[in-house]
């Protein structure tokens, strides 16, 4: 008689554990996929700016600073505009490149295809900077000499305030 007392008094205590246990999982199931849900979100609003895709932004904070006239703001519109055609497809362009190393580093490739599929992408970071530095010098050209040295300061001014002195 004890066995089916000391039976039926484990099972009263398992019972209600386990449909805790069965609820408490449920819901950790259901925050982590709203978590993942989230996070997706962020990392591919993050994937369409880029990795640093900020930059933007500060630039453009920084040339709102500037009291530009309608005129040079529609000539900076363009030349962004152009740009970003360019930046687009040296996008794709690095992507895919990114995508033949992982593989060659998954295969049995030799040290000579890894390296100059390393010096593919390096030539495409190279050229996504070059690009950048153009369309900064584009910019420039339309600035006044006291946008330019405003522009110098403002820039100046915030990498101080992220610590990057004399950078």
């Amino acid at each position: 008689m004890n066995w089916r007392i000391t039976a039926a008094t484990a099972a009263l205590l398992i019972l209600p554990l386990g449909t805790t246990y069965a609820a408490v999982t449920n819901q950790d199931s259901n925050s982590q996929e709203s978590f993942r849900s989230s996070a997706t979100t962020e990392i591919a609003q993050r994937a369409k700016r880029g990795k640093k895709g900020r930059r933007g932004d500060r630039i453009n904070k920084v040339l709102k600073q500037l009291d530009l006239t309608t005129e040079q703001s529609e000539q900076i519109k363009a030349i962004k505009e152009s740009a970003q055609a360019s930046k687009e497809n040296l996008r794709e362009q690095m992507r895919a490149e990114k995508q033949e190393m992982r593989s060659l580093f998954e295969s049995d490739a030799s040290s000579a295809e890894l390296t100059q599929q390393h010096q593919k992408l390096q030539a495409l970071h190279q050229q996504r900077g070059e690009n950048r530095f153009q369309t900064m010098l584009q910019i420039r050209e339309i600035l006044t000499s006291e946008q330019r040295a405003k522009m110098a300061e403002l820039i100046s001014q915030r990498s101080e305030r992220r610590g990057h002195r004399g950078q």
